[in-house]
């Protein structure tokens, strides 16, 4: 089993054009970069992976113009395949972004970022939104859907298009990371493909940055304190703690 997971491409509130406290967090689109990032990720994720794929995506219209762009990047734009991959897309609200609420003035910030010196980062819920522990909660359930999904595909393939720290939640909950770890992992860039794949799959992937198991993933971006654990026998005891 492979599992590619691809942040979305370049989005207006990414660089500063839409506030989606304004327009509302699920409407902000993808800019023309971020339409050209999709179209390279599909090249490099190669047309046999997202034909065999289970393809899910949150419902938001950035990772939907960006699972289309990847598909069409992927060889099937303009043509009839194209439109019965898309219809094989799963949208799932659980991949979501982490709600962040509606209080965006910098007062606010301010006391917020008190809180996670005291509380941390992970555990640390904004007024009206969610914290990094309820996206955990939320993507745990998204797995058990997600194998059994798998289990009644003939495939070995999963593409996910998400939003950067719901996927290093997933990450942190499919590699059994522990909290700390989690803080240490840096937010994936725009179109970015993280890897992660069991033994028996992982012929001609890139170099399996953490283990688990028979899991390895690759194409994290880390903070430097991390990088030192990877590939080693300390790390396989954090990963099986």
């Amino acid at each position: 089993m492979i599992i590619k997971l691809v942040r979305h491409g370049e989005s207006e509130a990414n660089i500063g054009l839409v506030d989606g406290a304004t327009i509302g967090n699920c409407n902000i689109p993808l800019t023309p970069k971020g339409f050209n990032d999709a179209d390279m990720a599909g090249e490099t994720l190669g047309g046999t992976f997202i034909e065999d794929a289970l393809l899910y995506c949150s419902p938001y219209l950035r990772t939907r113009q960006t699972i289309k762009g990847i598909i069409a990047g992927a060889g099937y734009d303009d043509c009839p395949f194209n439109r019965h991959v898309i219809g094989k897309v799963y949208e799932d609200p659980r991949l979501r972004e982490v709600d962040w609420g509606y209080q965006t003035y910098a007062a606010y910030d301010d006391c917020l970022n008190d809180l996670k010196d005291v509380h941390g980062p992970f555990y640390t819920r904004r007024t009206d939104g969610e914290s990094c522990a309820d996206c955990y909660d939320r993507i745990s359930t998204f797995l058990e859907s997600m194998w059994r999904q798998f289990r009644k595909k003939d495939t070995s393939n999963v593409l996910i298009v998400s939003h950067g720290l719901t996927i290093r939640t997933f990450v942190m909950r499919f590699m059994h990371l522990q909290v700390e770890q989690f803080g240490l992992l840096r937010n994936p860039k725009n179109c970015d493909i993280i890897t992660i794949s069991n033994e028996e799959e992982a012929h001609g992937e890139n170099e399996v940055q953490w283990k688990c198991g028979k899991w390895g993933v690759s194409g994290l971006r880390l903070r430097d304190e991390l990088t030192t654990l990877f590939g080693t026998e300390k790390n396989s005891g954090f990963a099986n703690s």
